[in-house]
């Protein structure tokens, strides 16, 4: 990731080691001619390459950048997609492709690697044209790994390469997609080009699926061993496509997705109208600009975004001088001085919580309980972290307190329709299913499209996203980790909200059993757990304006406390068990 300091955006850039690529068919002003070609094709749903050239490190290029996960990292999380999660990707990533095809552009390395899943769920697809003007030296690993399975049997037949070469390699993707395993079996690389010249897949884990019969005869129009005889390029595949989803009654899934993504961006543009949302997306931005992963901006330049705000100033001061840090042995005097002794990272996560709560504000009874309840969520992320050992335990406070930001964001933009979803709420309908018959979109996809808009850590908008519906595996990285731990502490304060006594413990042990990683957190342990962040919150309480007294939410907290206390002292072994 780096800045274009004259577009004023952020960009990635790829670096080609010199030993392992160079670039190859320049036109006349030195530039590769596909390079060329390839940055003139506009689709929402290819990451554009912005800049090429070359360095003493060797070539590089410089593309759009896009916070989001490849769709490999996705596929290894979640083993597979279901259909009807699927057809939406598929049908964006086939239009990229056939938009590129038509502009006599090929990719020639389709796979999940290349494909990224933005932080609205949309499929990006990278790297196009790159195979291209670029002559990569490969090494032969002896693994079947990388691109291998990808590649379809003219790589191995000697015959030249075409459209057909990617409409093979997105049938491979979109078989993983849908069956949460390889089309190309083998155990190593010989194996795997046998089975890739013979097209050896077995259709069975697709024919089992809803409307099997239908994808399957799609899919086998593109795993043709001769290339002559497959979908022609990319638009001819996504004809099929369309017609496979027609005679399946599968199109409205499509249109629904659609439709969910012009919603959101409407209902953002509402909130970018609002005086008071330039305000605190510029200060978000810039703090998490200077402070992403790859940026090397200092102590004193990350102050004075600090400095202007002087009621931002003046309570992280309060933070950086009170116990959640820890004991210091003198004061923290300047906003300098808490960026080197707390680190950028601390500060960030710091600034933005504070930036939030300031903004976020009004006389609204209910925003401030939502707020209260998401900053008790945010503690219990943290301390689930620490107990986990996580690197990034801190930043589960953040991750925490955003969890909800759809939701706080609809109250304090959009109110009336979120009182009409809280009636919907109440009536039994989940809290993102209310939102989505209310406002058209969950309050989990306002919430991670906002987050992107303020540049925030790519950690915080995962967990905004949530987690699937039913028993959530383990996580498979510490990302996954933590946004397991503050969708559990948001669903674990959210209970508070009409249940009490007995039936509360009882709903809180509950949500623990849906989180494997969670097994073990008994009512005992709950109880302490809530009590020690209670305590927490009532300590920066000030800080963060947050009235202790009147909220709803902490009444209910303090009367379940009591609760179980007057349980532990009636009967210590049942307290204990719940």
């Amino acid at each position: 990731m780096a800045r274009d300091p004259e577009l004023d955006r952020d960009v990635a850039i790829k670096l080609l080691t010199s030993d392992k690529a160079e670039f190859r068919l320049k036109g006349h002003n030195g530039a590769p001619l596909e390079a060329l070609t390839a940055s003139k094709i506009e689709h929402p749903h290819i990451i554009p390459i912005h800049d090429i050239g070359e360095s003493a490190a060797g070539p590089y290029l410089v593309f759009g950048f896009v916070n989001g996960r490849t769709l490999a990292m996705e596929l290894s999380s979640r083993g597979h997609y279901k259909l009807t999660e699927a057809l939406p990707l598929m049908a964006q990533i086939l239009d990229a492709v056939a938009t590129a095809h038509e502009r006599g552009v090929l990719h020639l390395d389709l796979g999940p690697r290349n494909i990224l899943i933005d932080s609205n769920d949309q499929a990006q697809v990278m790297d196009f044209g790159l195979a291209q003007f670029v002559n990569f030296k490969r090494e032969d690993l002896g693994l079947a790994t990388g691109t291998l399975r990808y590649m379809a049997p003219e790589h191995f037949l000697r015959r030249q390469l075409g459209p057909q070469t990617d409409v093979f390699a997105l049938a491979s993707t979109f078989y993983e997609m849908l069956a949460g395993r390889r089309a190309i079996p083998g155990e190593n690389i010989d194996a795997i080009q046998r089975n890739i010249v013979d097209v050896a897949v077995d259709f069975a884990p697709i024919a089992d699926l809803q409307a099997g019969e239908h994808v399957t005869r799609f899919l086998r129009g593109a795993f043709v061993s001769d290339m002559n005889e497959r979908y022609a390029d990319a638009r001819m595949m996504r004809d099929a496509f369309r017609k496979f989803v027609t005679a399946a009654g599968l199109g409205d899934t499509i249109k629904a997705e659609a439709a969910s993504h012009s919603t959101v961006n409407f209902l953002v543009r509402r909130m970018q109208h609002k005086k008071d949302f330039p305000a605190i997306s510029s200060t978000l931005t810039e703090i998490n600009r200077l402070t992403g992963d790859n940026a090397s901006a200092s102590a004193d330049t990350l102050a004075n975004v600090i400095l202007r705000d002087m009621s931002l100033t003046r309570k992280l001061l309060t933070m950086a001088n009170s116990s959640f840090y820890g004991a210091r042995a003198s004061e923290v005097a300047s906003v300098s001085q808490a960026v080197v002794l707390l680190g950028v990272q601390q500060v960030r996560m710091v600034a933005s919580s504070l930036t939030l709560f300031g903004h976020l504000r009004g006389d609204s009874m209910t925003l401030r309980d939502s707020m209260t309840r998401s900053f008790m969520s945010g503690l219990i992320a943290r301390h689930l972290g620490q107990r986990a050992k996580l690197r990034g335990a801190e930043e589960a406070f953040i991750a925490g307190l955003c969890q909800n930001l759809g939701e706080n964001l609809t109250i304090y933009y959009f109110p009336e329709e979120h009182e009409v979803a809280r009636e919907r709420i109440a009536a039994g309908a989940s809290r993102q299913e209310a939102a989505r018959e209310v406002l058209g979109v969950a309050f989990s996809e306002l919430g991670a499209a906002t987050a992107e808009i303020w540049s925030l850590p790519q950690v915080i908008i995962t967990a905004i996203g949530g987690v699937p519906d039913g028993e959530v595996p383990a996580p498979v990285d510490e990302e996954e980790a933590i946004r397991n731990f503050c969708v559990l502490a948001n669903e674990l304060c959210a209970s508070f909200h009409g249940c009490d006594g007995a039936e509360l413990t009882e709903r809180l042990e509950t949500l623990c059993g849906r989180f494997v990683t969670n097994t073990g957190l008994n009512a005992e342990f709950l109880f302490k757990l809530f009590e020690a962040a209670f305590e927490k919150l009532k300590q920066f309480a000030p800080i963060f304006e947050i009235n202790v007294a009147e909220s709803v939410f902490c009444k209910s907290v303090e009367a379940w406390l009591a609760h179980r206390r007057s349980v532990a002292e009636a009967d210590p072994a049942a307290a204990a068990t719940g």
